[in-house]
């Protein structure tokens, strides 16, 4: 009686695996580490700048072993010599004008980022293109015509005059991703809510809006850290009761020199709420910005 023997079961060449991705060499971990931080170099300094007394913040060469002191910051809280307005009420206005233009950015995109979805609207790719490359209009350019028309409108030195152009050119950035984030939506989910009665506006409140909440949250802290450190548009459109605190840092140098101190100190409080939320949120901008490029 003739034996059967099996065949060897012999995997695909399109089923094996292919070679493991060889990580990182320790030279290029090592290098990338010195970078980052070098790049922390300013940072430090300006940190412990703002901690040293008065007599050594301008000691040359820097003085690294001191008795730390919160007195710049006392004084810059409370309206140090030599600042018109405390930065205590710089500090309030600015959350004032960024949260103000990060609500009005979101509520203009995400209906601007839904229509620009929809298969109905033809024009929708090249408009969408064109609104993505208004991103690139430098802003300086708008500074005068917007100080005219301000000026005409008696609103210099108020907060919509920083507002409405901080969303304005926030809204090309934030249309965009909350579009990429919409398309990765499945159109049949609208077109089966839309034949059970509901209408776009329905659709957008009761289905796209719970969906597009991390987007949502992505644009919102994109638009946020754009608008806490713009300073052209707050230099030039407010005096003192809208001035931000960007702008009210600089008052801290005059024609008899530099308080050192207090602007450092100045400068970390500006710098810590951005440094912290970038540092917890930082994989959601990355995804929110990215989002969309591949597929």
């Amino acid at each position: 009686m003739a034996t059967v023997t099996a065949a060897p079961v012999t995997t695909p060449p399109s089923v094996r695996k292919g070679p493991r991705a060889k990580p990182l060499p320790v030279i290029g971990r090592i290098a990338v580490w010195i970078y980052l931080l070098l790049c922390m170099v300013p940072l430090v300094f300006m940190v412990a700048t703002s901690f040293k007394p008065s007599g050594i913040a301008k000691q040359l060469p820097p003085a690294w072993i001191f008795k730390p002191t919160f007195s710049h910051y006392v004084q810059v809280l409370q309206g140090g010599s030599g600042t018109s307005v405390g930065f205590d009420r710089l500090l309030f206005n600015s959350a004032a004008v960024t949260i103000g233009s990060t609500l009005l950015t979101i509520a203009l995109a995400v209906p601007a980022a839904y229509a620009l979805s929809l298969r109905a609207f033809r024009p929708r790719k090249g408009l969408s293109s064109w609104i993505l490359s208004t991103y690139m209009f430098p802003p300086i350019v708008a500074v005068i015509p917007i100080f005219i028309y301000a000026g005409k409108l008696g609103l210099i030195d108020t907060y919509p005059v920083l507002i409405v152009p901080y969303a304005a050119f926030n809204l090309p950035i934030a249309v965009w991703i909350l579009r990429s984030s919409i398309l990765q939506i499945p159109y049949e989910i609208q077109e089966s809510a839309m034949v059970d009665g509901a209408s776009r506006w329905m659709v957008l409140r009761k289905i796209i809006l719970p969906l597009l909440t991390p987007s949502i949250a992505t644009v919102a802290i994109l638009s946020a850290i754009l608008s806490w450190n713009e300073f052209l548009f707050a230099l030039s459109l407010t005096r003192a009761a809208a001035k931000t605190a960007p702008v009210g840092i600089q008052e801290f140098t005059g024609m008899f020199g530099t308080d050192w101190g207090n602007l450092t100190a100045a400068a970390t409080i500006i710098a810590a709420p951005i440094v912290i939320m970038t540092l917890i949120l930082r994989r959601r901008i990355v995804s929110g910005m990215t989002f969309g490029a591949v597929k």
